[in-house]
């Protein structure tokens, strides 16, 4: 169900007629006290909301809705300023709000239909009974199953490619862990992680992921296949002192060369520990292995990091981009990063790309790698090969 409150009548109507073929079913409030006065909202329901109302403002109305604990999908609009909006969004996000989207109006009516396409279709993704009304986990999984699956193969890495974008060509791809499970078929990282963390078996998990990747590095190296592997490590992995010589092992066991495998890190990671993680970080490069500072830009001392580890890639959050066609503030710290990375001599990927105005963009600004559905989805071993044969002639000019 879709309810837009709004108290621009004229415009209300205008999201009606724009949104009402892309819906199951649709309702107009032109007042927030009155649309919490008669709804109570679930977490597949979608509410386009304009944050300057008289009465009630958009503030109170989501401070309204993390009170209700709402998990509905939350389209921000408005006519102010785009830093009060964003400002509006990110307070949002705090309050523990799905915010799925923010635009400024006015805005092109297929920007409003391509958010709604995005949310439902990710929505009959989720739709699987991984979650319950309330959000929370069905599954609980024993170690013994977590290991089973990791002993099994079950557990395994899809691959999302990563293109160039001046020469549109597949140049690295992405690893993101799928435990493809034997009764509850393919469950998503955020369904199962947290249980593998709660069973102290995250060591476990990293060190599959990274025999894993090395191992699909070496296929891909003996078929000729030119691509670069990124993969995420935790905090456990970034103070572990031993860690770049068990790289440097399997990496010479796979022959492969080191630089092929891309670690990426969050700011968070390092903060545990720093000086370990210096250490382990520093000598990794040392050995020939890339560092990605991933998530960059949503943490208090970024800079400070890229002064202290030697990354050769910085990754830019995917709020930044999400954003990138309709937020100028966006722009401008995108833009930014990327100047930055430049100046420091690093490679910079901008993920979460979801359509071709994003793309374009990013283009535009110098950035130099992209990943996002636009491109791919994450792709087990076999399909990306698939994929690749398909799009190796053409070199991904059609995007």
């Amino acid at each position: 169900m879709l309810y837009i409150v709004d108290d621009d009548i004229e415009f209300s109507l205008l999201l009606r007629d724009i949104s009402s073929p892309h819906v199951p079913a649709l309702e107009v409030f032109h007042e927030p006290i009155s649309f919490f006065d008669k709804i109570e909202l679930t977490s597949a329901d979608i509410v386009i909301l304009d944050i300057k109302m008289p009465k009630m403002d958009g503030i109170e109305v989501l401070r309204e809705l993390a009170g209700k604990r709402v998990s509905s999908s939350l389209i921000l609009i408005s006519g102010v300023e785009s830093g009060v909006l964003n400002s509006t969004a990110m307070l949002a996000k705090e309050l523990g709000l799905n915010i799925a989207a923010q635009l400024p109006k006015p805005f092109p009516p297929q920007k409003l239909v391509d958010v709604l396409t995005n949310i439902i279709s990710d929505d009959e993704v989720k739709s699987f009974k991984h979650t319950d009304h309330n959000g929370g986990e069905v599954y609980s999984f024993s170690k013994a199953e977590i290991e089973d699956g990791l002993s099994k193969g079950q557990i395994t890495l899809f691959y999302q490619p990563q293109i160039d974008l001046n020469t549109r060509q597949l140049c690295s791809v992405e690893g993101l862990v799928r435990w493809n499970h034997p009764t509850l078929g393919l469950i998503p990282p955020n369904h199962f992680l947290p249980q593998v963390n709660k069973r102290r078996l995250l060591d476990a998990l990293t060190d599959h992921v990274i025999e894993c990747a090395i191992n699909a590095e070496s296929v891909w190296n003996k078929l000729g296949i030119e691509i670069n592997t990124s993969i995420n490590v935790n905090a456990s992995n970034v103070i572990n002192l031993s860690l770049p010589e068990k790289l440097e092992t399997l990496a010479n066991n796979a022959e492969i060369t080191p630089s092929k495998i891309c670690l990426e890190v969050t700011e968070s990671e390092l903060m545990t520990e720093l000086i370990p993680s210096m250490d382990t970080l520093t000598r990794l490069r040392l050995k020939g292995f890339r560092l990605s500072i991933d998530d960059f830009g949503t943490g208090f001392s970024s800079l400070l990091q890229l002064y202290r580890i030697p990354f050769t890639e910085l990754k830019i959050d995917r709020s930044f981009i999400k954003n990138l066609a309709t937020n100028s503030e966006s722009r401008i710290i995108v833009e930014t990063c990327i100047l930055l990375a430049h100046k420091l001599g690093m490679k910079v990927v901008a993920e979460g790309i979801e359509d071709r105005e994003t793309f374009t963009i990013l283009h535009e600004l110098g950035c130099d790698i992209g990943q996002g559905y636009y491109f791919s989805k994450p792709l087990p071993e076999h399909e990306l090969h698939v994929w690749l044969h398909e799009n190796k002639k053409r070199a991904l000019v059609a995007l």
